[in-house]
């Protein structure tokens, strides 16, 4: 019988000076997944109605259902490992966060991503509606770029909150969720996609806890947090993605961009050749589908894969890159990294990742770097 290796534990501070390169603090970078964390009690303070407020300050508190699987069980530190950089409640903690991995540009979010999970609409927006506000207060009115939290369970509601939010300064992009409910090629959410190119706003798609195992019947066997945040984020990314092309999405909003955050991205080559060989070999029941039936159309107008390089952006934490500059040399080119990826950090959790790989890998070349870092970002978002 094997000794057991007693491993270190990875929940640590970042440390500047060992873990981030001096040549990532001359570069620009974009962080397009940085999460801040208003405090309970400050956020409902923006509540508007008060019916939802009484409902909101019970004992239970706004967010009450927990998923079966939570990070405590991976780390010994517990629910602390979500808060291993520290908690960012206002502009001025995002800065001194910021400094410390290089970030120029973080494009914040308020971090609620288990609202997706909770029971009631009317509960739920009512928080949505409070989060937008206390980020316009703390963050956007504060000169941070932000992105405007939509409800995903409430499309009507998501389109009030865009044309809410979409003039206000600095709000640059809509934030929600993908999970393994309805996926976003759904016609309900046209007028979301519409009112998001009226406004060129970029939508975000942050994996959320509403996917997790409570709600999979194969869930119940996911027994750790590699298989539950490591592969059923991804996997539900990847339906997300495809549903969203072959419902055509696309050809009748091509200005659309969509952001998949915490979705993995080496998944892109499987993609980009499995969609265009099964739709070359049964692309018939296309014209089948709602918004092709609406059109009288009976083809996607392009490939497949040419929509994944051209309306998806896919964060890059974690990165996971190969340790061989050849390998992944390889497989940046063959997941289009150059057109496709965006850094993020995920501040604050202990999986962070800092821009370090882009600096200690022969695999990047300036433009690639370059593009990956702040070049992609600025391409879809008015900053």
């Amino acid at each position: 019988m094997g000794i057991p290796v007693r491993m270190e534990s990875s929940v640590k501070r970042l440390d500047r000076d060992a873990e981030v390169p001096e040549e990532a603090f001359e570069d620009e970078i974009v962080d397009l997944d940085f999460h801040v964390n208003p405090l309970e009690d400050e956020l409902l303070t923006y509540v508007e109605d008060d019916r939802a407020l009484d409902k909101l300050t019970t004992e239970f508190g706004p967010t009450p259902v927990m998923g079966k699987w939570d990070a405590a069980y991976g780390i010994k530190e517990g629910q602390e490992g979500l808060f291993t950089q520290g908690r960012a409640k206002y502009a001025e903690d995002v800065h001194e966060a910021c400094e410390n991995i290089a970030v120029d540009e973080p494009i914040v979010n308020a971090g609620i991503n288990n609202l997706n999970l909770q029971h009631h609409p009317v509960l739920k927006n009512a928080v949505c509606q409070a989060a937008n506000d206390y980020m316009l207060d703390h963050f956007a009115d504060e000169g941070m770029y932000t992105s405007a939290m939509i409800p995903k369970w409430d499309p009507d509601y998501a389109v009030e909150e865009i044309e809410r939010m979409a003039d206000e300064d600095n709000i640059v992009a809509a934030y929600s969720w993908f999970d393994p409910k309805v996926p976003w090629g759904n016609e309900q959410f046209d007028p979301v996609f519409e009112m998001l190119v009226e406004n060129d706003m970029p939508l975000l798609l942050h994996g959320s806890l509403a996917y997790w195992p409570q709600h999979s019947y194969i869930g119940d066997d996911m027994l750790t947090w590699t298989e539950v945040l490591g592969f059923d984020w991804p996997i539900h990314a990847m339906v997300t993605v495809v549903n969203m092309i072959m419902r055509g999405v696309f050809d009748k909003y091509p200005d659309l961009n969509v952001v998949i955050q915490e979705g993995g991205h080496w998944w892109v080559p499987f993609l980009r050749y499995r969609m265009d060989e099964f739709y070359e070999m049964h692309p018939e029941d296309v014209q089948i589908t709602p918004r092709k039936m609406d059109s009288s159309e009976t083809y996607l107008e392009r490939a497949p894969s040419d929509y994944l390089r051209d309306n998806f952006y896919l964060c890059t934490q974690p990165f996971a890159l190969p340790r061989r500059a050849g390998d992944a040399e390889n497989l940046l080119d063959l997941s289009l990294a150059d057109e496709m990826f965006i850094y993020s950090s995920d501040w604050p959790h202990q999986t962070l990742d800092p821009p370090t790989w882009f600096y200690t890998s022969r695999a990047f070349d300036e433009h690639t770097r370059e593009r990956i870092l702040s070049g992609n970002a600025r391409e879809i978002l008015d900053i």
